[in-house]
């Protein structure tokens, strides 16, 4: 077993216990109390890279150092190579997140991942995923030092991961090279990103990347029953620390030339209070008109583009000998409603939620689905809040299905269907969910392997 990697995991399971427990007991028992979480978490870890280091090809840099910064290699038999950068595979980027990364959980609001590879490799040999700014405190971090920018105009740099044995300076050519790319497609103007020293982190790669130190935050540790870290993203009955712990330091990257003489200014760091941390308050939505023809021409594209990508590796298995074609909406409503549900959060910054449940019509030439997948926008209590259904043909009839949901405006043209709850009920349209789910809950849901299947096809594409 990989030592820093089990060190990490002791480190990340230390705050389970109080200071109490710490002073007043032996090493040996204090060690212990987190042994079993410790090791594991860091077997599962280490029994996953040596797969990932396989398909990575990895064996080709043994006792290589330096990696130069054209990303060219050269050895002394003569063998030549040139690592290629490029957008990782979404299913690639799952195994990183969920089975490598030390935090061993999967951050479905990604929107970009990239990676360095060795030629004709499956899986990269370094890693690194940006998410959308959805938090208050990070844009407010960013105000104390006066730089004013949207949330859209920021990434969080949130997972980054190298195999064990790879030269020294590949972490930072990868970020480097990452920065290029989004500067390249104009997609943000600030990269933020966070180290703990609490896991014997230095901040080093980002450093050497041109990060600059720009806030201090509270961590939250939180553990479930069984004494396991979880992230407080998808904790559901945490377990809270009981150590107080050193905070993360944020770090700050300027994407475009214009924007670097601002980071170059800052002066010390803002210290972010744990009462603002705790609360996550979520960074305000977007104004969306959802009423507007050019929304519902949105959603009605969204369905057209989903419907080219439906394939037997993203139906839901009891729909394989049901329909014939995987252009046809059965099947594919889970997958659709995923997609989904992270489009409206990481390009509109809401809070949707997946639904399954039934769908249940008044009319008696319509067909119940009794195993349906749809989109809520708003509370669950709200007669109000807002259903949004990529697939919502599934009733049979097209025609009927667009004359019963959509022809007052309650519905969508087509087979998108959209309108509040209590307006779609009035019109014999039912949608009555057995369970909600929140995007960061789904990487655990069986959709989601189903669901990486349709955006890897979504990311071949492009």
């Amino acid at each position: 077993m990989d030592h820093r990697t089990y060190e990490i995991q002791v480190r990340l399971h230390l705050p389970r216990l109080s200071r109490a427990d710490i002073a007043h007991r032996s090493p040996a028992t204090v060690y212990d109390d987190i042994r079993a979480q410790a090791l594991i978490r860091a077997a599962e870890i280490c029994q996953s890279a040596e797969d990932a280091a396989r398909r990575a090809h990895a064996c080709v840099l043994f006792d290589v150092e330096k990696v130069r910064r054209d990303l060219s290699l050269s050895f002394t038999d003569g063998y030549r190579t040139t690592l290629l950068f490029g957008e990782v595979r979404p299913s690639a980027g799952h195994v990183v997140q969920s089975r490598l990364h030390y935090l061993r959980s999967e951050r479905a609001d990604t929107v970009l991942q990239f990676g360095l590879f060795l030629p004709g490799a499956a899986m990269p040999l370094t890693y690194v995923a940006f998410s959308r700014c959805d938090r208050r405190y990070v844009m407010d971090a960013l105000a104390w030092h006066g730089l004013a920018a949207r949330p859209e105009e920021i990434l969080v740099l949130t997972r980054m991961h190298g195999l064990a044995g790879i030269p020294a300076n590949l972490m930072s050519l990868t970020i480097s090279r990452a920065v290029r790319e989004i500067r390249t497609r104009n997609a943000g103007r600030y990269v933020i990103t966070a180290y703990n020293p609490m896991l014997g982190f230095t901040g080093s790669s980002f450093r050497a990347s041109g990060f600059t130190p720009m806030a201090s935050a509270p961590v939250a540790y939180t553990y479930d029953e069984r004494g396991l870290f979880h992230t407080r993203r998808i904790s559901r009955s945490p377990v809270p620390q009981r150590l107080d712990t050193p905070n993360n330091i944020l770090m700050i990257l300027a994407v475009n030339a214009g924007d670097k003489q601002s980071v170059a200014s800052i002066k010390g760091m803002a210290e972010i209070p744990r009462r603002d941390h705790s609360c996550g308050d979520p960074v305000p939505p977007a104004g969306v008109d959802f009423a507007s023809p050019e929304w519902r021409e949105r959603l009605t594209s969204y369905r057209r583009l989903l419907e080219a990508h439906w394939s037997s590796a993203t139906v839901h298995p009891r729909c394989h000998e049901v329909h014939g074609s995987t252009r046809e909406p059965g099947g594919q409503c889970g997958v659709a409603s995923v997609w989904l549900t992270r489009k409206l959060q990481t390009d509109l910054l809401l809070d949707p939620t997946y639904c399954y449940g039934r769908l249940r019509f008044d009319r008696d030439d319509l067909d119940d689905v009794s195993h349906h997948c749809w989109v809520e926008i708003g509370r669950p209590s709200d007669p109000r809040r807002l259903v949004v259904d990529l697939t919502g043909d599934l009733a049979g009839d097209r025609a009927a299905g667009r004359q019963g949901a959509g022809d007052r405006g309650d519905g969508a043209a087509g087979p998108v269907v959209m309108g509040e709850h209590h307006a779609l009920r009035s019109r014999g349209v039912r949608y009555e969910p057995v369970s909600r789910l929140r995007l960061d809950e789904l990487p655990r849901d069986r959709v989601w392997l189903r669901f990486l299947a349709l955006d890897d096809g979504l990311a071949t594409a492009v």
